[in-house]
């Protein structure tokens, strides 16, 4: 038989590992990131990961005051992860950070726009959107002569940003790194931002629309209606030339619906490049056929005639579970430098008939204040907002919001616990949770009953009764203890 050798270990030390170690496995809220806006956020398997955004500079910088009225915000290459499986808080979620491994992302990034795609759905693509050198950017904020001359400071700022042709890049979620296609077919759009962006079952993104700007490196202003299809399986581009596409436009939120159609709610659009874009009536939306590749308009109505959806960019719009309806969030009203609220802020897309019909969307519960350049995902029950802009009635945002906020779609109700699957008025949900909730906590209290019994049996091996003297005095195992 062959005998296995074990050190000496005292309960004290043992007992210790065993609460440590279940303290890693539970994980840690130690992290906590900054308020952001214009970031993205992609559900993979039962993970939410958040990447990038925009955050604001500290109003006092006794260092480098490098704040100004034309420089507010860094971009950040953050990446960090929230588990879906376990319950938490919303107000002290238990975030984690892999900024700190191959996670970080390439460059600071933000409107850009990100899905979850390939053989297996475990890859985020990330489309588009600006790209700054950090690297470069934290060279030019350490250099006095620059940043106390705020018109060279943003001439050197300007050099920072579109410092890579390249419009895909894709986070692999297991092994935790950035890359690129290195194999793509067929060519693809010129780099740009805020496009319109979803993913079918198939694994193929259909990106329409977008901007450039001097952020991606233009001198002049110009949208784009033009609509390309990335098959994330094969790799391979394609250009699709529809007739009867919309006008040039960025920022339109993209819902992708069972029957293949993808309709586009809000945003501005271009009639030629260098014009300034006005905002699309929410009332018209487009609609683009994924199977017979064409394109349709519909004109939705108001349930109640009282009330008017304004126009809006930096919204949000999340179709709910059922396929009947969707949820649309926030956004600003009047585009260009005076970015403010909504009304309503909060709206519902009723798509179960013809005419589709908006209404006033009416929740319960402590909602989040009205924001914009947020994000929305939905996971089981919950709509999941996160972070984004604090828009105001009067004046652009000057605060950002730091906090996830919970909508539980089956009541309409904003709650602070996020409970995986279980509904605050669903009692079937309630039941299985239950039934769960039992099952873990058998499982817990077994792990300690054998930890304990292990405690017991390494107690007894090393007993009193089991060491023994040499002649010279000094302790030894006896001949029943393993080597």
């Amino acid at each position: 038989m062959i005998k296995m050798w074990c050190p000496k270990v005292k309960s004290s030390r043992f007992i210790f590992f065993i609460i440590i170690f279940t303290l890693n496995i539970s994980g840690n809220a130690d992290f906590v990131p900054k308020a952001r806006a214009g970031h993205v956020a992609v559900i993979v398997d039962d993970m939410i990961y958040f990447m990038g955004g925009s955050r604001l500079i500290p109003s006092t910088n006794s260092t480098n005051p490098i704040k100004s009225p034309i420089r507010v915000y860094n971009l950040s290459d953050e990446v960090f992860s929230l588990n879906l499986l376990s319950q938490f808080s919303t107000s002290n979620p238990p975030y984690v950070d892999l900024s700190n491994t191959s996670a970080r992302m390439k460059y600071g990034s933000e409107k850009g726009t990100a899905v979850p795609g390939g053989p297996n759905k475990k890859i985020v693509y990330l489309i588009g959107g600006v790209q700054q050198d950090l690297t470069l950017l934290n060279k030019i904020d350490n250099n006095k002569t620059i940043t106390s001359n705020q018109t060279l400071m943003i001439e050197e700022i300007n050099e920072t940003y579109n410092t890579s042709d390249q419009f895909i890049y894709f986070y692999q979620s297991d092994a935790k790194f950035w890359s690129y296609p290195q194999d793509q077919i067929g060519t693809p759009p010129t780099r740009r931002r805020s496009t319109s962006t979803v993913i079918d079952e198939n694994g193929i993104i259909y990106i329409f629309g977008g901007r450039v700007q001097m952020d991606t490196g233009s001198p002049i202003f110009i949208c784009y209606n033009d609509l390309y299809t990335f098959n994330t399986i094969l790799l391979s581009w394609s250009k699709i030339n529809a007739a009867n596409a919309p006008l040039p436009q960025s920022h339109a939120v993209p819902v992708l619906l069972p029957n293949g159609k993808i309709i586009y709610i809000g945003g501005v659009s271009q009639t030629q490049p260098g014009l300034v874009a006005e905002l699309i009536d929410m009332k018209n939306i487009s609609v683009f056929d994924t199977i017979s590749s064409t394109w349709s308009y519909k004109y939705a109505i108001l349930r109640d005639k009282s009330i008017t959806i304004q126009p809006r960019i930096a919204h949000t719009a999340t179709l709910t579970s059922d396929n009947n309806e969707i949820i649309i969030i926030g956004g600003n009203s009047n585009y260009g430098y005076n970015l403010t609220a909504v009304t309503p802020v909060f709206v519902s897309l009723n798509i179960t008939t013809e005419p589709y019909e908006y209404s006033e969307l009416i929740t319960s519960g402590d909602k989040p204040p009205p924001l914009a350049v947020h994000t929305a995902n939905l996971y089981k029950n919950y709509i999941i907002i996160a972070f984004g802009n604090i828009t105001s009635n009067s004046a652009p945002p000057n605060e950002m919001n730091s906090r996830i906020y919970l909508l539980d779609m089956p009541c309409k109700t904003w709650v602070t616990t996020f409970t995986p699957g279980n509904s605050t008025c669903n009692n079937g949900s309630n039941i299985n949770n239950v039934i769960k909730i039992i099952g873990i906590a058998v499982g817990i209290v077994f792990s300690i009953v054998i930890c304990i019994l292990l405690l017991i049996v390494i107690k007894k091996k090393y007993s009193p009764d089991k060491i023994d003297t040499d002649k010279t005095g000094i302790a030894k195992l006896s001949q029943e203890a393993p080597y």
